[in-house]
């Protein structure tokens, strides 16, 4: 090979060179093809004027170097060696040039951040960056259509393999262009995250339009897709979040416009979702009158937040798209676009906290009427217990005196009408100390309806309709009475034609949720007892106070509001509920539920007609009001019975420290200083579980439960004020009772003749 051919050659690789460095820097494009074919031409026209100069003989160089300018005879030179070193340093310096030129654009391939990958017409890598080696772990030689991979390619999805032919270069090769197709690179390393790639790859054709090769271009888009996906994540938690969160999510613009409606939202108002997107909520939810009051509100609420201001949450009344309404408690707050702003909501339905929160204020304001009503009732009954227990002195030292008797029974009538006025306070007060037992209902109805027959009058019927099976209630006889005729009278005033008034029983089973429902105290079995009048009926704002203390219907003066609190609160205190249902125009119905007892109903024996009988028993007193205590002290030595008195239990204490021997305790429950009555029993019974005690209260303040006792027998208890009958017959039964050494009762035999003797005086035989 002549100078000429060898000259040629080692041009070639500069050449390939400058050619992929201008097809890159201009994008693959065919003006880049075109330039890099210029510069190609350029070099190969020099390099073959290079090589015809070499070609000739150092005479033939000598003279044309020697050539005169201007037409003029050149001189003919003869050093040949002197060109020939000329011609070296000429192609020494073109060579210095296009080296620094390659070694120029190998540096800025090898800068790009983005990986470039070169391969020729076979496949083969001949160029890979800096960032291309570090993504594929490749080097130039590497085949990419059969070669080793430490990386795996997928397809935008993430999980479906991309095979080697549909991957960027491969499609290149092919001759496609592939503009920001999308692919994972997975490295085969785990510990390596994946890199998320956009694609661009050209292939490489020479000037007759062969191809010679393909390159890629890949831009690592990773950051953006995890900053895309982790708001797409936080966009589906936030939706997540609306969509399980118990109150109602609201999203509205500036104007009021609903931009969103979540489920709790449609179940709240009754609107759906498409009914409401697109619709003013003030129009939807806000009854008419509170339109302008909410427009306001809003408008305030933006000025503030424009102004810094975090939020604001306010309660208000919303209707339903059925019409009726109910109180919600709305959250705001606003978050800027653009020029407005889109406000949310969180709407919460309130109307049942607002009901428990009015039920708690009128149950504070009845604790607080109650404590001052007991402690009335307190002093009032101590009062009644003198002038009841001396008006019997007074009325058996005048009885052969008609006017002085007579003054003294308006004296006796004048106390228990006191009496039965301290009662009914209590009871609405639930501070009545409570005598419970095992009741036969069925029986107390049917005595209080031989009652009413001769009370209400010809106008009113009277019906009953009686569960032969009902269970026996575990209530107070004598409250339970007082509460059926005070609901009987309460008929017959709203039935003034006259009508039918009617009482029924049945028995029930209430679960939890029926418990609740019904206002009762406990689940379980209960007796049921139904008042039901055919009257004026009760109209709905009525019916939300039928229970309030004071609040009546009757004009002033026929009523003090009383009665039906007085019911409500003997019922509560018994563990039961009750409830009114009424419609004007067709009566009223009160349902009455009692705790079901265990056992059979003890009847007790008709003791008024039983002489009054004393003892001579030692009894240990105690009582804090000095009048009272003189009194009772008095009575119980006419009647024979030895008196240890104290004023309080300390002073009862130190006397049974002391040795002094009694058989039964009668105190008071309510009393000043370091215990009460209740725990003054309690102190003496665990040295002597058989000792014997009476209770005397005319308010227990609720230190004596229902059910209170040792071995399940109840204490007596001798409510204030009472006479002096009562108080010998109850002190000589408490006494009689026969108790074991744990204090247990101890059974005694049955005997019919209190029931034969009550059936005779019940049914007396006819006179022949």
């Amino acid at each position: 090979m002549n100078l000429s051919g060898r000259l040629a050659v080692g041009m070639m690789l500069p050449v390939v060179m400058l050619l992929l460095a201008l097809g890159f820097i201009h994008g693959v494009s065919w003006s880049g093809v075109a330039l890099a074919g210029g510069a190609v031409a350029v070099v190969l026209m020099t390099a073959e004027l290079i090589a015809k100069s070499l070609s000739r003989t150092p005479a033939q160089m000598v003279r044309v170097a020697e050539a005169p300018s201007r037409g003029q005879q050149a001189p003919i030179g003869t050093s040949g060696n002197d060109e020939a070193a000329q011609l070296a340093a000429t192609l020494a310096e073109l060579s210095a040039q296009l080296g620094s030129r390659q070694n120029l654009l190998e540096k800025t391939i090898e800068s790009i951040r983005d990986p470039v990958v070169v391969a020729d017409e076979h496949g083969v890598v001949v160029i890979a960056n800096a960032a291309a080696r570090r993504l594929y772990s490749v080097e130039p030689g590497f085949h990419t259509l059969t070669g080793v991979r430490r990386f795996q390619n997928y397809y935008a999805d993430g999980t479906t393999v991309m095979p080697i032919s549909d991957t960027p270069v491969a499609r290149a090769l092919r001759g496609e262009n592939i503009d920001d197709f999308e692919l994972i690179v997975r490295p085969l390393s785990p510990p390596d995250p994946d890199v998320y790639l956009v694609a661009n790859a050209r292939p490489l054709r020479d000037d007759a339009a062969n191809l010679r090769g393909a390159v890629a271009v890949l831009h690592d888009v990773t950051a953006h897709r995890r900053a895309h996906q982790a708001l797409v994540d936080s966009e589906q938690m936030a939706q997540a979040i609306v969509r399980t969160a118990l109150d109602a999510f609201v999203q509205t613009d500036q104007d009021g416009i609903v931009l969103d409606w979540s489920p709790q939202a449609e179940a709240l108002t009754g609107w759906t979702r498409s009914e409401a997107v697109g619709q003013r909520v003030v129009e939807l939810v806000f009854p008419e009158e509170l339109r302008v009051a909410h427009r306001q509100r809003i408008t305030r609420f933006l000025q503030e937040t424009a102004a810094g201001g975090m939020g604001m949450r306010y309660e208000t009344a919303s209707v339903h798209r059925d019409g009726h309404r109910f109180h919600v408690e709305v959250s705001l707050n606003a978050l800027r676009r653009g020029d407005g702003y889109i406000i949310n909501s969180f709407v919460r339905d309130v109307t049942q906290r607002r009901v428990a929160e009015e039920q708690l204020i009128q149950a504070q304001k009845t604790e607080s009427l109650g404590r001052l009503t007991g402690g009335i009732a307190h002093d009032f009954n101590n009062m009644l217990t003198v002038i009841t227990g001396t008006v019997e002195i007074l009325a058996d030292g005048v009885k052969d005196n008609p006017q002085l008797a007579a003054i003294a029974k308006l004296i006796s009538d004048a106390a228990d009408r006191g009496a039965q006025l301290t009662s009914s306070l209590l009871a609405f007060a639930r501070k009545q100390p409570l005598q419970p037992a095992e009741t036969d209902v069925n029986d107390l109805i049917g005595e209080v309806v031989r009652l009413l027959s001769q009370t209400l009058g010809s106008q009113t019927e009277i019906r009953t309709e009686l569960n032969r099976g009902a269970w026996l209630a575990f209530v107070d006889r004598s409250q339970l009475g007082a509460a059926l005729v005070n609901l009987a009278i309460n008929a017959r005033d709203a039935m003034p034609e006259g009508g039918t008034l009617t009482f029924a029983t049945r028995n029930i089973q209430l679960g939890i949720p029926e418990a609740v429902a019904h206002g009762v105290e406990r689940a379980g079995d209960h007796l049921v007892i139904e008042v039901t009048d055919t009257g004026t009926g009760i109209s709905p704002s009525d019916l939300k106070k039928i229970f309030d203390p004071f609040f009546s219907t009757k004009e002033v003066g026929q009523g003090t509001g009383l009665g039906l609190s007085m019911v409500f609160g003997f019922v509560k205190q018994s563990g039961g509920g009750i409830e009114v249902r009424s419609e004007q125009g067709r009566g009223t119905i009160f349902r009455i539920y009692l705790p079901k007892a265990d056992g059979t109903a003890q009847r007790a024996a008709d003791e008024d007609d039983l002489p009054v009988r004393g003892g001579n028993e030692t009894i240990l007193c105690v009582e804090d009001d000095p009048t009272i205590r003189d009194y009772v002290t008095g009575q119980l030595e006419s009647l024979g019975y030895t008196v240890l008195a104290a004023a309080n239990a300390d002073a009862a204490l130190e006397i049974v420290s002391r040795g002094t021997a009694f058989d039964l305790l009668f105190t008071d429950i309510v009393m000043p200083g370091s215990m009460n009555g209740r725990q003054l029993a309690d102190t003496l019974m665990a040295g002597r579980p058989a000792l014997r005690v009476l209770f005397t209260s005319g308010y227990s303040d609720g230190v004596l439960p229902a059910q209170q006792g040792r071995g399940g027998h109840g204490i007596p208890l001798l409510t204030k004020p009472y006479r002096r009958s009562e108080l010998a017959r109850i002190l000589r039964r408490s006494l009689d009772l026969q108790v074991d050494f744990q204090g247990d009762p101890v059974p005694q035999p049955y005997s019919v003749q209190p029931d034969l003797e009550r059936f005779l005086r019940e049914n007396p035989p006819e006179k022949t």
